[in-house]
């Protein structure tokens, strides 16, 4: 149900008519499939920032423009983590500056997905419906991130993890201290995405999905070395934080599902 006057609908299902999918670029990043080792140099211009494989991720590509390899030519890749209820709103309106400006202010995202997956800004959901259950069959949790490019001029820090995560290695890839990006948020409240001048254009949806809680895969050690707590608001578990503990200490295991 809608409350609000006409014009602020009819400027919502405009938003909404405007999101189209690009399933000719669907990928799915892992041996077998989509997969590299290292930073990718395959001829595209991606900015002066490497790109790694985000392995173990579905890729989801949304279409944004025609002629996409003229108009971004020269656009870095990037990720932003968010919650599920909050993701349809930044594909509609776009991406607001960060609340927390640890590092100034502006939007915050990563080259590495492997820490903005961290459940401080990626909420983990269990699979529990029969109707989620048809669609991701052997899958138990899901958690999805936000692909997005920006020009390297909108780049304006690039800065250390702010996760309490400095004694271990986040992303074998990139440094810690190099893996946040700080985004002019051209004095916006919102970034619209449909906006020719947007500082930042999410490009895809970003999904993993496993058959056990993904703080127990391998690449999730790191989070137990950095911030993780029980309280919802903060990082998004979806499993009480003392139980996973328990599970992770029994060497229970995680398996990323591809189908």
């Amino acid at each position: 149900m809608f409350m609000g006057d006409i014009t602020s609908l009819n400027k919502k299902q405009k938003f909404r008519n405007a999101i189209k999918l690009h399933p000719e670029w669907n990928l799915t990043y892992a041996k077998d499939h989509t997969y590299w080792e290292g930073a990718l140099n395959d001829g595209i211009d991606r900015g002066n920032q490497p790109y790694y494989c985000p392995v173990g991720w579905k890729r989801y590509a949304l279409y944004v423009t025609d002629h996409f390899p003229e108009k971004f030519k020269g656009w870095c890749k990037c990720y932003h983590g968010t919650k599920f209820s909050y993701g349809l709103s930044i594909l509609l309106c776009g991406l607001k500056p960060a609340e927390i400006a640890a590092h100034g202010k502006g939007i915050y995202v990563s080259p590495s997905i492997n820490y903005v997956c961290h459940p401080r800004y990626s909420e983990i959901k269990h699979i529990e419906t029969p109707e989620q259950k048809k669609v991701f069959k052997s899958g138990e949790y899901i958690q999805f991130v936000l692909e997005c490019r920006v020009h390297p001029t909108n780049i304006k820090r690039i800065v250390k993890e702010t996760l309490g995560a400095s004694g271990t290695i986040i992303d074998s890839n990139i440094n810690n201290d190099i893996i946040e990006w700080l985004i002019d948020d051209q004095n916006k409240d919102v970034v619209d995405f449909n906006d020719p001048d947007a500082s930042i254009v999410c490009t895809g949806l970003m999904i993993r999905v496993t058959d056990n809680h993904p703080g127990l895969l391998p690449e999730s050690d790191w989070w137990f070395k950095s911030h993780l707590c029980n309280t919802k608001r903060c990082c998004c578990l979806d499993i009480d934080f003392d139980e996973l503990k328990q599970q992770k200490n029994k060497a229970h295991t995680c398996n990323i599902v591809y189908e």
